[in-house]
């Protein structure tokens, strides 16, 4: 509980401290398929890494001019996530066909200019985007999803909530936690290039050192 409204203390959540960062969240497939879905053709570079040993590979990125982005990879409850804390691939129309085909994937996406992007694919297509907060992205109903996120922002008690009650409702809906200790953690971890099949389409006008990213993505609500 915070001891006034207006200076309800600063965001412990990992994913209001990233500049910008890319996750998928799909349901029913294993973390390998997952990597093939994304285009990370190669499974003996992937390797269990935590989040630090991550930011050493991701600096390849930089270093060694390489185009592409860090994956990092887990499952829990019959899901599979992805995480990009540099890049942005997992918000690509491309990627998320893949990801979504016979089953759902939710994309979450803070892009290099902070905008946030939350996406829900069912079985190759695009069932809901918009922007958290921002009513003017709120899509034509039914929207379960925007409806679950407001009031999970709301019950904050926070004028600017930031991702944690975003974070929550995605957790609640499939069973996983993408918490500070998860990111933390060691993770199936791979680094795919961009002439990997499938790495994306068109990339971002900003780019940043350890990869690029933007936009979010992640649509439709909860299902009943």
């Amino acid at each position: 509980m915070h001891s006034n409204d207006t200076d309800p203390g600063p965001s412990t959540t990992w994913a209001d401290h990233e500049i910008m960062w890319c996750l998928t969240v799909t349901r029913g497939i294993t973390p390998t398929e997952l990597l093939t879905r994304y285009g990370a053709h190669e499974p003996d570079q992937v390797r269990p890494l935590t989040r630090q040993e991550a930011e050493v590979l991701g600096q390849r990125i930089s270093d060694e001019t390489i185009s592409g982005t860090v994956l990092r990879v887990g499952t829990g409850n019959g899901w599979s996530f992805c995480l990009e804390e540099w890049g942005w691939v997992g918000s690509t129309r491309d990627v998320l066909a893949r990801l979504s085909h016979n089953t759902e994937s939710f994309s979450l996406l803070k892009d290099a200019r902070g905008r946030s992007i939350f996406q829900v694919w069912r079985d190759g297509h695009q069932a809901k985007r918009f922007e958290p907060g921002m009513i003017g992205t709120r899509p034509a109903t039914p929207h379960p999803w925007w409806d679950a996120l407001e009031q999970s922002r709301i019950s904050s008690g926070q004028e600017h909530p930031g991702w944690e009650p975003v974070l929550r409702s995605v957790s609640q809906h499939t069973g996983v936690s993408v918490d500070n200790e998860t990111v933390n953690s060691q993770l199936l971890t791979v680094l795919l290039r961009d002439e990997s099949q499938g790495y994306g389409t068109t990339a971002p006008a900003t780019r940043k050192s350890l990869g690029f990213g933007l936009q979010l993505t992640q649509s439709d609500t909860p299902q009943e």
